[in-house]
């Protein structure tokens, strides 16, 4: 068992942290709000003064943020968690953020013999508290097989895909994928409903077909129904930026994702900026079906 600490306690982050715990984990928790950090302490963990203090009792550091940004704030800002590493300790990073970025934090870390990790998840926070998780890492062979029992306790598809950004990069190609189905079943919906047949009904029919997913039995019908999580639909475009970048750098073809990215560009331009990934689906606006001529 290890003594691991924790950054990022949102939807997906805190029932990995209470999953950590259940496996006998020592957990210590760094938040700026300390009411969100109080669910996880409740469940055992402890609490630092800051992303430092929090590195310098830890073996391994994981991050769980929003982007970018927050990644370089929280490690090499002011008493951030370069500052209080240990030689020798590991970050762990399981946010979404650009291949380049985790490769410069990589190399910014080595000289004081730290070693970063990029494991991106997918499976949302019915994975996370189902510890079903799938998990892309990127990082030296020797430490990644050093972190995959801390991961096993919430993720069970762990992949190594190779030096430090592969991790990101497989992530991009998973969210491509996650977005154009989203895009697509939001386009279907509507196209059902304008020919007279039962959204709900569609949506049912198709299982065990090879139109299934789990984007089809998670999201489907709240999609039908106009249900959306309270999340920022900025995260999804966040996402798929990164992909676009990544795609001109290395001269890939990518004219699906291109018009996946075209869409959620203008339902955030349409004023919705809450929803999650399935809020694209306001696109359509339901009308009544369209009559025979």
């Amino acid at each position: 068992m290890a003594t691991l600490g924790w950054i990022g306690l949102g939807e997906i982050g805190l029932p990995m942290v209470v999953r950590l715990i259940g496996g006998g984990h020592r957990v210590v928790v760094w938040g700026r709000t300390a009411a969100n950090l109080q669910p996880a302490l409740d469940a055992g963990a402890t609490a630092a003064a800051s992303p430092a203090d929090l590195a310098a009792q830890c073996e391994g550091v994981f991050l769980c943020v929003t982007d970018g940004d927050a990644v370089e704030e929280v490690v090499f800002g002011a008493r951030g968690v370069a500052e209080g590493a240990r030689r020798r300790s590991l970050i762990v990073d399981h946010s979404t953020i650009h291949p380049e970025t985790a490769r410069l934090a990589a190399r910014r870390l080595r000289g004081a013999g730290v070693g970063w990790i990029d494991a991106p998840v997918s499976g949302g926070a019915g994975g996370a508290q189902a510890g079903t998780l799938a998990t892309f890492l990127g990082g030296e062979p020797d430490d990644v097989e050093r972190v995959r029992p801390w991961i096993a306790a919430y993720a069970n598809h762990v992949t190594h895909m190779g030096p430090v950004g592969s991790g990101q990069v497989a992530k991009s190609c998973n969210q491509a994928v996650v977005a154009a189905t989203v895009a697509l079943w939001a386009e279907i919906i509507s196209y059902a409903r304008q020919c007279g047949i039962d959204p709900d009904l569609l949506v049912d029919a198709v299982q065990g077909g090879w139109a299934d997913s789990e984007i089809r039995r998670v999201h489907a019908h709240d999609m039908v129904a106009g249900r959306f999580r309270r999340a920022p639909g900025s995260i999804i475009l966040k996402d798929l930026e990164i992909i676009g970048d990544m795609a001109r750098a290395t001269t890939s073809p990518m004219p699906v994702t291109s018009t996946v990215t075209s869409l959620f560009r203008l339902l955030l331009a349409q004023g919705h900026e809450t929803g999650g990934v399935t809020a694209v689906v306001q696109l359509y606006a339901a009308k009544e079906p369209s009559k025979p001529a």
